[in-house]
């Protein structure tokens, strides 16, 4: 009897058994059903590649912590008193303002304990030359310290400036601290490169490292945050890497469309220390020193904003939420620009109403993707979104790689986060929230000057969209969720 049993016929009954205890592990987080659909779907389709995909990135982290420490939980350690004074003074505020900028001003104060700072400045980058021109002339004047850290960071040309101005900068005593991704900068830099870094004293550390045993097998969950902070005073965030193809478009790509910003004023301690929790999680020490956080004098600026930050451990997708809700309470007129578009359901009927209701809504995407998949993916939703009312444009000029969400002219926000699944429940993202008519009104004119380069789609051309085109981009949005 025992001869008759074959080793395939064994692990085949290992595998079934395996693949209902993922079912029922699946079913038992509660996830959304189209999220639990699709790694179902996966699991049963995609034989054990299924399986590991799901170990990899499916479990549900809002119930078992990915981090030691998350900012969300910093700020409320650090900020505890200010937390409960803000949302006592926005219970006051709220009747005196505008009530959609109050009730936004709380969702984040409650779903990511995002002070609402008030003594800031601000300057926005929509391309790579300017916003490199910026950031090497403020590492260049740095003194004390300084912390980065991005999703890709290249040894090419710029990273190589800028490299050779951090160990220079090492090398006169500065503290400086680099925080890559595992994922986003695999094979994107040589070992030499490294090893040059840890030479000049600079201290660097990996997130969730895909070549340590542990961590590598939360791979799929990247950090995705692009942050800046020099001499705890300045810092930048917002949806540029560092690479040459944010300056000339690299090798794929005519140009590159990108915006980032930069920050002075109180917003730059909420960044600091998204930085110094991110450092702590990926195996750097524990740091509160009071040079990475100057006094901050008060001045005539006065830009109401906010450090919104989202993670899938986090006790709320507050990103997703804001996004949500600032589409869903726009009185005008949406603005919405991201290189990749796979809508949560939540997502999709927040545009598809707000359409509806009469709102001029506009989505820009990139029409010269990078990444065919989810192009097509994002395809699938143009139909309806178009009946319902919403503008689409496909911008063909170079790469857009650019994040913003503009509502009417009071609220907007930049940051590291897309339009999609990915970005609102796998990766680390951080997005800066403004509430300022100048702001919004910069935002909306480059958006208008980015139109000039982007074709509109309509129903005519979606019908021309062949039955096996169209039969490919479905397929594939059954595993939107976990792309």
């Amino acid at each position: 009897m025992i001869d008759q049993i074959s080793i395939p016929g064994i692990l085949y009954w290992v595998y079934a058994v395996f693949t209902i205890i993922l079912s029922v592990r699946i079913l038992l987080d509660n996830n959304h059903p189209e999220v639990s659909f699709a790694w179902l779907m996966a699991i049963i389709f995609l034989p054990y590649i299924g399986a590991v995909l799901y170990l990899m990135g499916g479990i549900n982290w809002k119930k078992y912590k990915i981090v030691k420490q998350r900012p969300e939980i910093t700020f409320q350690k650090e900020l505890g008193e200010i937390l409960i004074k803000q949302k006592i003074f926005m219970g006051e505020l709220s009747s005196r303002i505008d009530n959609d900028i109050a009730k936004t001003m709380i969702l984040s104060l409650q779903s990511s304990n995002s002070i609402i700072t008030l003594t800031n400045s601000s300057e926005i980058f929509f391309s790579g030359d300017l916003f490199f021109t910026s950031f090497i002339k403020n590492l260049e004047n740095a003194s004390l310290s300084i912390h980065i850290e991005y999703y890709i960071f290249r040894d090419d040309k710029i990273g190589s400036k800028i490299s050779d101005i951090l160990k220079r900068k090492a090398h006169e005593g500065l503290s400086v601290k680099i925080l890559f991704d595992g994922v986003g900068c695999f094979n994107k830099m040589s070992r030499k490169f490294k090893r040059d870094l840890a030479k000049a004293g600079i201290e660097t550390k990996f997130f969730l490292d895909p070549a340590n045993v542990f961590s590598g097998r939360l791979l799929n969950y990247c950090n995705h945050r692009k942050i800046a902070v020099i001499d705890g005073k300045i810092a930048y965030t917002g949806g540029m890497n560092i690479g040459d193809e944010y300056i000339d478009g690299g090798k794929k790509f005519e140009s590159w469309r990108d915006t980032h910003v930069k920050l002075e004023g109180e917003s730059v301690h909420m960044l600091q220390s998204v930085f110094l929790s991110d450092w702590y999680n990926s195996g750097g020490e524990h740091l509160q020193e009071d040079s990475y956080f100057p006094t901050v004098l008060e001045t005539e600026n006065n830009l109401p904003m906010q450090i919104v930050v989202s993670g899938p451990d986090s006790d709320w997708f507050a990103l997703e939420k804001l996004f949500f809700y600032m589409i869903m309470n726009s009185n005008r007129v949406v603005y919405i620009q991201t290189p990749y578009f796979i809508p949560s359901h939540s997502m999709l009927d927040a545009l598809e109403t707000t359409a509806l209701c009469g709102v001029e809504v506009n989505l820009m995407i990139t029409g010269n993707p990078d990444k065919k998949i989810p192009f097509w993916v994002a395809e699938t939703y143009f139909e309806s979104l178009i009946e319902a009312g919403v503008n689409i444009y496909l911008y063909k000029k170079g790469f857009l790689h650019s994040k913003m969400l503009i509502v009417d002219d009071t609220v907007s926000t930049v940051g590291s986060c897309n339009m999609d699944i990915r970005s609102f429940h796998l990766d680390y993202e951080v997005n800066a929230v403004y509430y300022n008519k100048d702001i919004t009104v910069k935002l909306i004119k480059q958006f208008k000057q980015d139109l000039l380069f982007c074709i509109k789609i309509d129903k005519t051309s979606r019908k021309q969209l062949s039955v096996f085109k169209r039969l490919r981009n479905s397929i594939f949005r059954i595993f939107s969720p976990v792309l």
